[in-house]
């Protein structure tokens, strides 16, 4: 066993270095407690910083949501107000859709178009014809119409003559319508002193039944006046009605061969009625026709009517206001098919009008009807002209037979 012993000085130098020791963990006590209560704080600090930064950012973040909340809540008001908008808008431009439809469809079905002035005019038809009836009845001879030329006049309305005097009245008329090849041939003569500068051949011209006498190159006239139809009466005269013997005086026609003689000149009357009358017929078609006169005015308030109406109607009907039946008639099957202004409606046109207006389009057909029409009754007129010459070949001989033997039984005419 070891026994240490200290030396003065060194006992010495270890109280001190322990004494100096304590004081030095004394000073550093103090040094860890304020830099621990230091690094506390400054923890504490920074921890409430941070917490404040969180705390705000919280706060920033719960307003930021909220009020992206509200932007989408706003947004999908908007949407559902734009959709509700939407739905609003087009059901009521379904519902406008709907009732411009049915209103266009009732325009359609039941609206008045300007042509049908023109439609109702082509109602008169009967009514004119009734009247064009009416009108041949007063041309025939002995029907009280009476021509405007007075050696006309005395043709038509007197009883028949010998041939020879028939011969003789015929050229007496013709003088008034000699024409160029007449004055070629006789010119300055009584039967052709001059050449008519109105009417030229216009009683020898089978022109003065189809469209009227007048002048060479003359366009159509469908409406007669006085003038014309005096000249288209006189044609008739002598193409169908000349005369293949006198009437009888009222002496003659009381003996028996006189008898005879009447009865022969009934019969050969009776054909000659009808080989002449499609000639009256077309004369009596082209005589102004007063029942035409309201129709005209009902149908010319149609803008495209009244166009085509100016563009074709004669000289005769635009001063009147009346047309022939064979003029309106015309008129009115070609208003439609030879109109261009008729296009012009026919575009405005739809639904049940433009349905309708497609069977009208059939007035096409009625065009070349009425083409047709004309062509036979000029055939017929013809046709009339041949039976007129073999009525004469078959009764003349006759009559001139049975007329000696009553010249004979009297002692000559009386």
């Amino acid at each position: 066993m070891h026994n240490f012993r200290f030396k003065p000085v060194a006992a010495v130098l270890f109280a001190l270095g322990f004494s100096t020791s304590n004081s030095a963990y004394a000073i550093c006590d103090g040094c860890v407690v304020g830099a621990v209560e230091t690094a506390n704080l400054s923890i504490t600090m920074a921890v409430n910083g941070v917490t404040a930064s969180v705390t705000a950012m919280n706060t920033s973040l719960t307003s930021m949501l909220y009020q992206v909340g509200t932007a989408v809540t706003q947004g999908s008001n908007k949407v559902a107000n734009t959709v509700e908008t939407t739905g609003r808008v087009q059901r009521e431009f379904d519902a406008n859709l709907e009732k411009n439809r049915r209103y266009e469809d009732a325009r359609q079905r039941y609206s008045v178009p300007d042509s049908i002035c023109s439609e109702s005019a082509s109602g008169g038809a009967a009514q004119v014809r009734n009247s064009v009836a009416a009108i041949k009845a007063s041309l025939r001879s002995g029907g009280g119409s009476t021509a405007s030329d007075s050696k006309v006049a005395q043709a038509l309305n007197s009883p028949a003559q010998t041939v020879e005097v028939d011969a003789l009245r015929s050229a007496s008329i013709h003088a008034s319508y000699c024409d160029a090849d007449d004055y070629a041939a006789y010119g300055g003569a009584a039967a052709c002193p001059q050449v008519s500068a109105t009417m030229p051949g216009a009683d020898k011209r089978m022109d003065s039944l189809t469209i009227g006498a007048g002048p060479n190159g003359k366009t159509p006239d469908l409406t007669f006046s006085k003038a014309q139809t005096d000249a288209a009466r006189m044609y008739t005269q002598n193409s169908g009605r000349r005369s293949v013997g006198p009437q009888l005086k009222k002496g003659q026609a009381s003996t028996d061969a006189g008898s005879r003689y009447v009865g022969l000149m009934n019969q050969f009357l009776a054909i000659i009625s009808a080989a002449t009358d499609p000639q009256e017929q077309m004369i009596a078609d082209s005589q102004p026709n007063e029942a035409t006169k309201s129709l005209l005015a009902e149908a010319r308030q149609s803008p495209s009517a009244e166009s085509y109406y100016q563009q074709t109607a004669s000289d005769n009907a635009k001063s009147s206001g009346q047309m022939s039946a064979r003029e309106f008639e015309q008129f009115e099957v070609g208003r439609r098919y030879a109109n261009t202004e008729y296009q012009a409606d026919l575009q405005k046109m739809e639904g049940d009008n433009l349905l309708r207006e497609q069977v009208r389009a059939l007035s096409l057909n009625n065009w070349l009807m009425l083409e047709i029409k004309n062509e036979l009754s000029r055939s017929n007129v013809i046709n009339g002209m041949h039976l007129a010459s073999t009525a004469r070949q078959e009764f003349e001989p006759m009559f001139t037979s049975i007329y000696r033997d009553v010249s004979g039984s009297m002692g000559g005419s009386k």
